[in-house]
């Protein structure tokens, strides 16, 4: 009976030594995470390098190769990112050139360039009563609601409606910056501005029926009555599509300069 026990033993102990080695396990996961990354399945190659680096520590050479081979994947992934990025990034800038053709961009009213859409010029709007558009280049919107008259009306808030459909402005209290007037001679200028929300769907509602023959109520101690002109419509639809694709170039402008540091870092280490 002892004499099997040996033999069992010393059956075992040839058997654990005719297994693989770390040093070839190792090497083994190396192979795999190579022939993965040869195939661009890159997801399944790290994992690979992944579970070597944190189980077979102890084989410095293999763990060296696989950090290398790691990067390397890394480059390839951040390389392969900046041209699909590239991409989208030119498909926003064809979007977006069409639609800028009726804007201006302005740096002639204030520190920041903006946009203005070339029917709602100042110059060519301070004696009527609208609503203009006021996108800027970082994708910025908001509207504002322009009374001209001889009498004040001290508006603060304006409903757009149509067909019994409507959307309300909240109302913006006088301040001398958001809700601001003024005179010459008999002439009264109110101008409110609906900034962080407080169009309350004014805006998505205009630019979603901008076809429609919508009427604007200046809502205040007086009120006044307007219907939009189709480019004051045109103007504002432009301008929240344009605030849109204009924060979609930012966002992945942000994501290629993050990929490409990237790359100078793996390349420069």
């Amino acid at each position: 009976m002892k004499q099997l026990k040996t033999a069992g033993l010393i059956f075992l102990s040839l058997m654990i030594s005719c297994g693989p080695s770390r040093e070839d396990a190792a090497n083994e996961r190396l192979q795999e995470a190579e022939q993965l990354t040869k195939e661009g399945n890159y997801n399944l190659a790290k994992l690979k390098l992944d579970t070597l680096l944190s189980q077979y520590k102890d084989q410095q050479t293999q763990a060296e190769q696989a950090t290398r081979m790691l990067n390397r994947i890394i480059l390839k992934e951040q390389q392969r990112n900046v041209s699909f990025l590239d991409s989208l990034l030119s498909d926003e800038q064809k979007k977006l050139e069409p639609m800028m053709k009726n804007f201006i961009i302005s740096d002639e009213y204030g520190s920041e360039k903006i946009l203005i859409h070339k029917r709602q010029r100042p110059e060519n709007s301070y004696n009527r009563t609208f609503i203009r558009a006021h996108p800027d280049l970082k994708g910025n919107f908001f509207i504002s609601s322009r009374y001209h008259g001889t009498k004040w009306i001290s508006h603060h808030q304006i409903k757009v409606y149509y067909d019994g459909k409507s959307a309300t402005t909240e109302s913006v209290p006088e301040d001398g910056f958001n809700n601001r007037r003024f005179e010459d001679g008999d002439f009264k200028w109110e101008i409110v501005n609906y900034k962080d929300g407080k169009d309350n769907g004014v805006i998505d509602f205009i630019a979603k029926n901008w076809q429609e023959p919508l009427r604007v109520q200046f809502i205040g101690k007086g009120y006044e009555y307007i219907i939009m002109e189709k480019y004051d419509r045109e103007a504002i639809r432009d301008g929240y599509e344009i605030s849109f694709i204009l924060k979609e170039i930012d966002r992945l402008k942000a994501e290629k300069k993050k990929a490409l540091n990237t790359i100078n870092h793996l390349k420069n280490n």
